[in-house]
């Protein structure tokens, strides 16, 4: 990620010095130089929206399938004002031990709130909590019995063998 801020960051340093010598060294017309100028400023824009996406702000984006959940915030809808709420959730996906988390932001939903607010309970319980897409879940009918986003669930912790003492003497040898 620090390479693509990088790239970023030079690509617009580029774009500002070759504007600035078309300015400066060239006798072209002014609605070339215009156009060099306004080319410029597209690009720096669009560089922000290409760094926004970088800097790990919560996505609209679908999913993974099975994930652990790791934390969450929800932002209720205010009455008296056109905000509809947000359920951002911070999660891992489940069996790729180098993936790293992500951000994602869901619509509020009354009933999603209630399990999230759940999910959040067991886990500062200790209790490792996974989530997985609900495949019957459609936000167009959700409000027809269709259920939730997500469906969460316990992680059973992970038992290892017993270490005998014949083991331990045959390690140690």
């Amino acid at each position: 990620m620090i390479t693509a801020i990088i790239g970023l960051v030079t690509l617009v340093l580029v774009l500002s010095l070759l504007l600035l010598s078309l300015n400066v060294g060239t006798t072209w017309p002014w609605q070339i130089k215009a156009g060099a100028i306004v080319a410029t400023m597209l690009t720096v824009v669009m560089s922000y929206f290409a760094l926004h996406e970088l800097l790990g702000w919560p996505t609209g984006q679908d999913m993974p399938g099975n994930m652990r959940i790791l934390s969450a915030d929800i932002v209720e809808p205010r009455k008296g004002s056109n905000e509809k709420g947000a359920i951002y959730v911070w999660v891992k996906p489940i069996g790729d031990n180098n993936a790293l988390p992500r951000a994602y932001e869901l619509p509020y939903d009354p009933d999603f709130h209630e399990m999230i607010i759940a999910a959040l309970a067991r886990l500062s319980q200790g209790i490792k909590q996974g989530v997985r897409r609900n495949p019957d879940y459609d936000e167009i009918t959700s409000g027809q019995g269709r259920g939730l986003p997500l469906n969460f669930f316990d992680i059973k912790p992970l038992r290892l063998p017993a270490k005998t003492g014949q083991r331990l003497r045959e390690e140690a040898r």
